[in-house]
Formats: structure tokens, C-alpha cells, sequence
């Protein structure tokens, strides 16, 4: 099977492998759609070793695509059945996981994140991972389901219902998921971020206000409080980075709820959360899948307005050339076509 590799930083090159066999408990699919995001574009340069310690690697998280094989034991699939997968495996029978907190499984076996790789026209992927598509759900919209996935657990912890504000931090893949989260929930959103033709995405998303930076790690805070003094109730970080850590806190309110996906140290001290009364809540993916998919099913949620190029998986590499270079800016999703339908 055809399948990209790195082979080392900014080096991905598609090679032929063996397809692989199920194991007991696994699936092997058939990969129809990938959709590359913020966690795939870091491993491909692997900027201070952070991602990668050993070459060569497969890359890729969130797809879609068609049951191909069963491993022993597997029950509730069948061969083509089409599916999406969730990010993070678990042991499905902890207390966490039985009380529908999969992404904060108790089992020390799955503590240890076992990142999945998709650019390949096959995958093993655990069976508890996956979750059949409706009929309505294409696999585009199944290829991006990361973004809407942890806004939805960050919306549920924060508490927010239909009519409430609140500031997507970063209007890249994870953001541009958050937004249309949002929307799908009622939400209004402020669009924070995006030096190109992201923030415009994001209004087409549905997002009431924009505020677009002229250049990458630009300050934008002071610009929203003068257009909303006092700040955001709500705040959703997308970007992990330390401008969207600054900006995110920048722009909270006092007693607002602040949510983060990932990112180094704080940019407030203990004394400044409890003076703002600042509520802070970590975001580690999300079990919504099946919610998810069932506002795609039903209109609510459609990501597919978002996706701006194309590319076969022969041209991955130009595909991550054009993610990690200037003119993302202007890219909203990438879909990498691996898999046709039969």
C-alpha cells in the first residue's frame, strides 16, 4: 500500500508498505479522507524535537474512511461500515469511561497518548475508537472532526448554553472547528486572530464578530476590549501557542471561563486568576463523537465551506509544503484524497 512517511523534518515522502493485519481488538481500515490540522503540521518540521524521536514515521490523525478488516473479538462493526475515528483510545470499562469520559480513561495503559497514522491507504486503528458514520455524513466532514470535538467538551465544561458569547482564540483548523461548534450549539461567537483569509472563514462560519490580525503573533487584545470593554465571558484557545495564551487571557472578562487545549506556562499568575476570579479548564480532546456526527446528519454542522484545496496522496508533500510555508494563511481545511468509493 502507498503510505507517507517523514523522514525527517519537512522530508515526507510516500513509500510502499505491507498492508497491515488486525490484531485482536483492532480494525484495519480503508482511509478515504484525511484532513491534516495544527498537530500534523508540527510534526511534519518537528520544530525542537518536540514530536518525532525516531525516523522514519507515518503521519496523520483525523479521518475517515471504510472497514476493510476485523480482529478477533471485535463486535459492533462490519465490513464496510463507514467510519471516523475519536483521537484518544481507552479501556472502555474504567469509571471514567463508563461514565462517557473516554478522553480521561483511568487505565495507566492508555495514559501514555499513541498518536494514529492515517496518510495511507490502510490503518489499524483500535475498535473502540470508532464510531459508524450516518448515512447523511460524508467523508469530508468526517475527516475534521478534532475541532468540533473539543469545542464541544470545552462548551460543556464551560457551561455555555444557546445565546452565549464567547472568543475563539486562533481561527486555523482547531478554531475554524470551534466556530462552527459554536454555531451549531446556538453560541455567538467572536472570531480572534487569522492574518489572511482565515478570519474570513470564520464569518462565513457564522461568526458575528471578527478580529483579524495584519501579521503573524500581532497583539490584538487591546483592539477587542475597545470594541467589547470588560472583555468575553467565555474564551476558547485553539492555537497553543504563547500570543494565543496572552491574547486569551488578555481578553477575558472578570469571572470569565477560560479554555485551553494545550501551550507552555500560563501567561497570569495565581494572584491575577483568583483577583479576576478567573475559572481555567482543560480541554484533552472529547468523547462528543457520536453528538458531533449527529449535528453534521441534521444540517447543523458543516465544515465542508472551510475546505479550500485538495490533494492526492502522491502530493502530500506539496500539501504540508503549502500548510508550513507563508501562504497558509490563506488556506483554510486541506483534505488529502487517499481512498475512492467503490
Amino acid at each position: 500500500m502507498k503510505a507517507a512517511q517523514l523522514h525527517a523534518p519537512g522530508d515526507i515522502r510516500v513509500v510502499d508498505l505491507p498492508v497491515p493485519q488486525p490484531g485482536p481488538g483492532q480494525v484495519l481500515v480503508k482511509v478515504m479522507a484525511y484532513a491534516p490540522y495544527g498537530t500534523d503540521v508540527g510534526t511534519y518540521l518537528n520544530k525542537g524535537g518536540r514530536y518525532v524521536k525516531d525516523y522514519p514515521v507515518g503521519i496523520g490523525a483525523d479521518f475517515s474512511g471504510v472497514v476493510a478488516g476485523l480482529g478477533e473479538g471485535v463486535e459492533g462493526l462490519r465490513e464496510g461500515d463507514r467510519v471516523s475515528a475519536l483521537a484518544l483510545d481507552h479501556c472502555g470499562t474504567c469509571a471514567n469511561c463508563k461514565a462517557g469520559r473516554q478522553n480521561l480513561c483511568l487505565d495507566p495503559a492508555f495514559k501514555t497518548l499513541v498518536r494514529q497514522t492515517c496518510c495511507e491507504e490502510y490503518t489499524l486503528v483500535s475498535a473502540r475508537k470508532l464510531a459508524v458514520l450516518p448515512d447523511a455524513v460524508g467523508f469530508d466532514d468526517a475527516a475534521m472532526l478534532a475541532g468540533p470535538v473539543d469545542a464541544l467538551n470545552a462548551f460543556t465544561r464551560m457551561g455555555l448554553k444557546a445565546g452565549d458569547t464567547v472568543g475563539i482564540l486562533g481561527v486555523g483548523a482547531m478554531g475554524l472547528g470551534a466556530v462552527a461548534m459554536a454555531r451549531a450549539l446556538d453560541l455567538d461567537v467572536v472570531a480572534i486572530g487569522g492574518s489572511g483569509k482565515r478570519s474570513q472563514l470564520a464569518g462565513e462560519l457564522g461568526a458575528a464578530r471578527l478580529f483579524p490580525i495584519a501579521a503573524h503573533g500581532e497583539a490584538v487584545s487591546d483592539a477587542v476590549l475597545v470594541a467589547l470593554p470588560g472583555g468575553l465571558p467565555a474564551v476558547m484557545e485553539t492555537t497553543a501557542s504563547e500570543w494565543g495564551m496572552a491574547q486569551a487571557f488578555a481578553v477575558a472578562a472578570p469571572g470569565a471561563s477560560v479554555a485551553l487545549t494545550g501551550g507552555g506556562a500560563l501567561p497570569v499568575s495565581n494572584w491575577e486568576i483568583v483577583d479576576r476570579e478567573l475559572a481555567i479548564f482543560g480541554v484533552r480532546a472529547g468523547a462528543g463523537q457520536a453528538q458531533v456526527l449527529d449535528l453534521i446528519a441534521s444540517g447543523k454542522l458543516s465544515l465542508r465551506p472551510t475546505v479550500t484545496r485538495r490533494f492526492a496522496l502522491d502530493d502530500v508533500a506539496q500539501a504540508f509544503s503549502l500548510l508550513a510555508g507563508p501562504e497558509a494563511r490563506d488556506v483554510g481545511r486541506v483534505i488529502i484524497e487517499i481512498g475512492e468509493a467503490e
